[in-house]
């Protein structure tokens, strides 16, 4: 009897979902990380976690007699260079890493850059492994030169399971160094940042499968599927892969994402373009500032100590006592830089319309529709660039709040479909992978049949639509700003 597990490896925390081959939930789990920070991780904590997940899920579900097909996920853009015995000599840096702001300033004019954003369809930010190393080469070169690999999260963790040096397609898609149509790493990127390829891991197909495992669970035969990206597994585990169907995802951060069956880079560069397989591109923008802003505003702004849980009922018990519109009181929530579409690292945050009447709880409220209409100024962007969206499935932590879905659903001006189920999407991404490396799926669609997972629906209130198309002209007026 074949079981399913997906591993994420996030920014946050380590979660993994175990199915059966009829889409049968068995177990769900995550770990917290408490070491590092947004910006740096702990690569070596990330491991053990990972490790204990996987025990303490397979001593509760009796795998014996069984193949296991463990598919890994993993947040995009972290960096750390290891020696021959993947022993870490630098620091592990994630996607919210601005150390090459000057860098990228420096050269996003440059005609190299617009040639490479063309054609390896990741925009040039701070973000991405390609200025990573960039800096790294102007800064550091011995360093670099020590480094015996040059890899993310995901490919350290699959080298101590596995023992190869590996990535798939989409997680070398988003590095800005790696070509699509040619499927290799990009010369010019190689160029620019003074990398060897054979300092690279080499580039597998996302339902490429190992044998070879250093992680051993009785009475089992256990099987690594090398599985893909966190942002285009969402796309695979929200049943967004349909032509018009976008997937929006928040968490710690976001993203609106939709699937192209061909590489189309955006022209201005304010989209990315990523390859899942050879017929499927997951095309769409990021935001940095999501549940993170939140967070932010409730531990430094207001001082309060307490479970991440039980600050944000507190935030949004509070925001939702205000009227939509705030009366007035409109934000630009760039408070930690912001990707798609501006990609400015130096970008900063904004609260305009204040007035006397205006409390905490409307500061709040104005954060939230803030997120919400930088998600209504990629679906335009996107909209423009790949045609209209037709339907939109949510996912990540901000779904279990109600009340956000409904204020998102109200600024879009679209319905939005929101999974019954509390299973990662990206974890369940992951699992589909799995399943079509064993032959029980043929196609990324099949997923709907398989998972039983049933969606409602959050339909925008017409009451609010005026108060949020003029809220939104001034939150574009910001943006100008």
């Amino acid at each position: 009897m074949p079981l399913f597990a997906g591993l994420d490896l996030g920014t946050t925390h380590t979660k993994l979902v175990v199915l059966d081959e009829r889409g049968n939930l068995l177990h769900q789990a995550k770990s917290s990380y408490k070491n590092g920070t947004t910006i740096e991780l702990d690569p070596q904590e990330i491991l053990v976690l990972a490790k204990q997940l996987l025990e303490d899920a397979f001593s509760v579900i009796d795998p014996r007699d069984s193949i296991i097909y463990l598919s890994l996920s993993a947040a995009m853009h972290s960096l750390m260079l290891v020696n021959e015995n993947a022993v870490p000599i630098s620091s592990l840096t994630t996607w919210a890493d601005t150390s090459s702001l000057t860098l990228v300033n420096e050269y996003k004019a440059d005609s190299r850059i617009h040639t490479l954003v063309n054609e390896t369809g990741t925009p040039f930010h701070p973000m991405s492994p390609l200025a990573k190393l960039w800096q790294l080469k102007e800064s550091n070169t011995v360093l670099l030169n020590q480094a015996y690999k040059c890899i993310g999260i995901k490919e350290f963790i699959w080298f101590h399971l596995t023992g190869a040096w590996e990535t798939d397609c989409s997680m070398a898609s988003a590095t800005g160094m790696y070509d699509p149509v040619k499927g290799d790493w990009h010369p010019l990127a190689l160029e620019l940042t003074g990398v060897r390829k054979d300092q690279l891991p080499v580039v597998q197909a996302i339902d490429w499968v190992r044998k070879e495992s250093r992680l051993q669970i009785e009475g089992c035969q256990l099987l690594h599927v090398l599985g893909g990206s966190d942002g285009c597994l969402a796309q695979i585990g929200s049943k967004a892969m349909r032509p018009g169907t976008a997937s929006l995802t928040i968490g710690t951060s976001g993203a609106i994402r939709m699937v192209q069956p061909n590489f189309v880079a955006d022209p201005d560069s304010g989209l990315f373009s990523y390859q899942l397989d050879t017929t499927h591109f997951v095309c769409g923008g990021p935001t940095n500032n999501g549940g993170i802003v939140l967070q932010w505003w409730e531990e430094e702004i207001m001082g309060k100590s307490a479970p991440l849980g039980m600050l944000l009922d507190q935030f949004e018990e509070e925001a939702a006592s205000v009227i939509p519109g705030c009366e007035g009181l409109v934000c630009l929530p760039y408070f930690g830089g912001e990707r798609a579409p501006v990609w400015n690292a130096g970008a900063t945050g904004i609260f305009a319309g204040i007035r006397f009447q205006h409390r905490q709880a409307h500061f709040k409220r104005a954060l939230v529709e803030g997120i919400c209409f930088i998600f209504r100024q990629l679906l335009e962007r996107i909209e423009k660039v790949y045609g209209p969206v037709q339907s939109i499935k949510a996912s990540g932590g901000f779904t279990k709040s109600a009340w956000w879905v409904q204020v998102m659903s109200d600024v879009l001006e679209r319905t939005i479909e929101v999974g019954e189920e509390e299973a990662d999407a990206s974890a369940l991404g992951a699992i589909a992978i799995g399943m079509k490396a064993a032959g029980y799926l043929k196609e990324w669609t099949e997923l709907e049949e398989v998972l039983a997972f049933t969606y409602h629906t959050v339909h925008p209130a017409a009451a609010n639509r005026q108060v949020y198309r003029n809220q939104y002209q001034e939150f574009i007026r910001l943006c100008h700003f």
